[in-house]
């Protein structure tokens, strides 16, 4: 795949995925509501929750999600950045992106760690677990997809 279709794709999957792009609100909402529909389908296959634990865990699973909505917000923010910027990238730009980088990371960890232990409250600790592994798994399945489209620096 050339650079330029590489790019051309990982646009397409930054505004198809994330909504960033000063559209208009309700757009950015139906979308957001889309992924989070989707990532819940997921959990709901792969957990099996008793009635007492889908009682707890549903509401925190929102207030997750939205939280990594505004890091993931941030991500992608940062690659539509890069990707105007790659060709002619200079380091002091490219030292900017990697520290926003690395900040992003670890926003997503922090939260992490704070909603496990809030799932932790209600849930036995295999089931906080395997949620926990089943968000990593969804999280690498799209980071792969956009690495795949991201171009190299230049």
């Amino acid at each position: 795949m050339t650079t330029g279709k590489k790019l051309c794709a990982f646009l397409i999957f930054t505004c198809l995925f994330l909504p960033l792009l000063a559209q208009a609100k309700q757009s950015d909402t139906l979308k957001k509501q889309i992924l989070i529909d989707q990532k819940k389908a997921v959990v709901m296959k792969n957990m099996e929750f008793t009635k007492e634990e889908g009682k707890f865990f549903w509401p925190v699973f929102e207030k997750f999600q939205e939280k990594l909505f505004q890091v993931d917000e941030r991500a992608a923010k940062l690659m539509i950045a890069y990707a105007s910027t790659y060709k002619n990238l200079t380091d002091d730009q490219a030292e900017i992106i990697v520290g926003e980088y690395f900040d992003i990371r670890k926003s997503r960890l922090k939260i992490l760690d704070k909603y496990a232990l809030k799932l932790a409250d209600g849930l036995p600790a295999k089931k906080v677990l395997r949620y926990l592994q089943i968000e990593n798994k969804i999280e690498a399945s799209a980071r792969h997809e956009v690495a795949k489209a991201i171009p190299l620096a230049k």
